[in-house]
């Protein structure tokens, strides 16, 4: 824990509540802070008191008030919560009343006076620290859930984190450079939040998704070496990992940079944090996987490698060999047979594997599954298999005796992810994954473009401002489907931290890669003028990345949901319930930005 800087001394206090300590026995303090608890015993009344402690934990000392004084009339008259300053003297417990758990547990204040400094009325709910407290609640009062400790704990971490950054990064060379809040709207990906201009009728300005193209915009205007702590807009749903509306990234972009160099930077960036601010673990050089291997093995692009149970291949044993249809008609359909072990399965549920055959279902696959019950083979695929193909299932899965193994059948990318997610289930439900183990990866090599499945169009698969590999000649003597493009993602025990790309800086790959998603030049042109223009003036080759700040501190913190590691978040339904937002507003604001709702069609 860093310590507390020094106090300023007010009329309110000259000390923390937590800093007393043994050595401080018989001076005259005052403190100020919030009542968290009274204990009355046999007269005496005994009284919490909690302050915030500055960057650390806060602090908490026991005040004692003795009958017939002032200060305990007053003190006994206030609710938990209330602030009053108080003025005592410090006094050493007796060995039986010290208390370890608290950092003044040697000492308390014997209370001479105390004034109240605001007063608190009946609490939503209690703010002990370790109080279950439904999240609606949580966020309606998200002042008094900051007050129980863990949530202030977090956010303090993430100020620390704030401050390690830019020190690590200008100490690399990187020069931060704070990008414009109000820009134009741009295609790249999610929904715009719009800002209606009052000065210009029917014109808006866009909150940025990213600052994206102001950071390629300073590459071309010399800038060699850039990073902020940007905040992001983006009009879409909210996940346990994505907070709706706003979050905020560690950007940054490099001149005369390769893919090679940004993995550099950003693993030195990554080794500082976790050595600066956590107990885990991890190595670096980071491991490396192309896309095509993270689905293939692991059934998605954003792989926890804590823990194995890769996704087997069956398509080769089973795939026609088979009377059964699932199996028989695989090949023809163009339908892959993956499986997945699961580690002393044959115990689960009926109601457990039955799950997953709706999950199958519902993803648009066929599912079933083998139990290697000690007493014998059991479940669908042991009825309809022969010996030596069940043999084969249990050796490509690599199963041993007391497991299961899950069985999927139909197109290649709703197999994988189907089993990927049961991958990530069990390796939970078994407890796997390693919680004091950071396990970075890189995930590389990106498809460049992906195909519409109803009409055949191809639009990009990523960030439209990547490097095709191989550049011009691959976009023209390729089929789009197999271009790559310099595009990568850090990945860290199963979570996406970030992604980024080497740039593509050349008007004419720019304008071939955007003819192929059906942009034409005009249209490029109208939708990022200020890149399109910037790039026939000598730009240099650039690239860049943005890990998620936000991700970055609900990783450290092991927090399920990003809510937990902002001050003031949405909810998942993208309402602030603390501020009331969103919410209507008055027709002389609509008129003075020239506008009119219209209710949405019934």
């Amino acid at each position: 824990m860093e310590p507390n800087p020094p106090l300023a001394v007010n009329r309110y206090r000259d000390h923390r509540c937590g800093d007393l300590r043994s050595s401080d026995v018989g001076a005259t303090v005052r403190l100020a802070g919030w009542i968290a608890a009274k204990r009355d015993h046999g007269g005496l009344l005994f009284v919490d008191l909690r302050d915030s402690g500055g960057m650390a934990p806060a602090g908490m000392v026991q005040l004692v008030a003795h009958p017939g004084e002032e200060a305990f009339a007053l003190l006994e008259s206030l609710r938990v919560e209330s602030v009053v300053t108080v003025t005592g003297t410090v006094i050493a417990r007796t060995a039986e009343t010290v208390n370890p758990k608290l950092a003044t547990g040697e000492v308390e204040v014997g209370v001479t006076s105390a004034e109240v400094l605001s007063s608190a009325e009946v609490l939503p709910f209690p703010v002990e620290r370790d109080t279950e407290v439904g999240e609606e609640n949580r966020l309606r009062y998200r002042y008094l859930d900051l007050r129980r400790g863990p949530l202030a704990e977090r956010i303090a971490k993430r100020a620390r984190l704030a401050n390690l950054v830019r020190s690590h990064m200008s100490g690399r060379g990187f020069l931060e450079v704070q990008t414009p809040i109000l820009t134009a709207s741009s295609p790249e990906g999610a929904r715009d939040f719009l800002v209606p201009s009052s000065l210009y009728p029917g014109e808006f300005y866009a909150l940025p998704q990213a600052p994206q193209q102001f950071k390629q915009l300073l590459m071309v205007g010399g800038i060699d070496r850039y990073f902020q702590i940007a905040p992001c807009f983006r009009d879409e749903a909210s996940r346990a990992d994505r907070s709706p509306g706003e979050f905020y990234q560690i950007d940054l972009e490099m001149a005369f940079a390769t893919q090679e160099d940004v993995f550099v930077e950003v693993e030195y960036l990554m080794e500082a944090i976790v050595v600066g601010l956590s107990d885990k673990t991890t190595s670096t050089p980071f491991p490396r996987l192309t896309f095509a291997e993270a689905v293939d093995r692991y059934g998605t692009d954003k792989p926890d490698l804590r823990f194995g149970l890769e996704l087997a291949e069956l398509s080769g044993q089973l795939g026609g060999r088979t009377e059964l249809p699932m199996f028989a008609d695989a090949p023809g359909a163009g339908h892959v047979i993956r499986a997945l072990r699961v580690p002393g399965g044959w115990d689960r549920t009926r109601k457990w594997f039955d799950g997953y055959g709706e999950d199958a279902k519902k993803a648009g696959v066929t599912g079933s599954w083998l139990q290697l019950d000690p007493a014998g083979t059991k479940g669908p695929l042991a009825r309809r298999l022969d010996e030596a193909e069940v043999a084969s299932v249990v050796e490509a899965a690599a199963a041993e005796a007391a497991d299961a193994v899950l069985v999927a059948v139909g197109p290649r990318s709703k197999v994988s992810a189907l089993l990927g997610d049961y991958r990530v289930r069990v390796g939970r439900e078994l407890g796997l994954a390693d919680p004091a183990r950071l396990e970075f990866v890189w995930v590389v090599d990106f498809p460049m473009f992906e195909q519409d499945d109803a009409t055949g169009s191809w639009d990009f698969a990523h960030n439209p401002f990547s490097m095709p590999q191989g550049g011009l000649e691959a976009l023209r003597d390729l089929d789009p489907g197999d271009v790559l493009a310099y595009q990568y993602d850090l990945v860290c025990n199963g979570i996406e931290l970030s992604s980024g790309a080497v740039r593509n800086h050349r008007p004419d790959i720019m304008e071939a890669a955007f003819a192929i998603a059906g942009y034409g030049p005009e249209r490029i042109r109208k939708s990022f003028p200020a890149l399109w223009n910037a790039f026939h003036y000598g730009p240099p080759p650039h690239a860049g990345i943005a890990p998620g700040f936000d991700r970055i501190i609900m990783v450290l913190e092991e927090q399920a949901n990003i809510r937990e590691v902002i001050a003031f978040p949405l909810n998942q339904s993208a309402r602030d319930l603390l501020m009331g937002a969103p919410s209507p507003v008055s027709e002389t604001q609509l008129r003075d930005v020239h506008l009119k709702v219209v209710p949405p069609a019934t």
